[in-house]
């Protein structure tokens, strides 16, 4: 399944499921960086014991799922889920460019009646 597609598949999943996946992941990452799961959880200053069940099962507080997030290096990506609202539609390029587009045919308009 590609990134795209999981990310369709997710917004239907069982919070269940997403959670497995997301652990599934913390797993991969620890593995990856030759870890064991005791070195994990003292890393991450969690209970072994609530570490492998986080890997088990998806299950744990928030408090311990950001504390794996920060062990892994990923705590800096949480801000892309809640992200700031966007600019006003004047701010944005778009915005600019009809602003710009106005002003260059208000001046066009103006130099055509000096000349005229």
């Amino acid at each position: 399944m590609t990134p795209e597609q999981e990310s369709v598949a997710m917004r239907d999943w069982p919070e269940r499921e997403v959670c497995k996946l997301l652990a599934l992941r913390v797993r991969r990452h620890r593995v990856g960086a030759g870890l064991s799961q005791q070195a994990f959880a003292l890393k991450a200053q969690i209970p072994l014991r609530t570490y492998k069940r986080f890997e088990l099962d998806g299950k744990a507080t928030l408090e311990t799922f950001v504390q794996v997030l920060r062990v892994l290096g990923r705590t800096q990506f949480l801000p892309l889920l809640f992200p700031t609202a966007l600019p006003q539609s004047s701010s944005t390029f778009e915005g600019k460019l009809a602003r710009l587009k106005a002003l260059a045919a208000q001046r066009a308009g103006g130099s055509r009646d000096a000349s005229g």
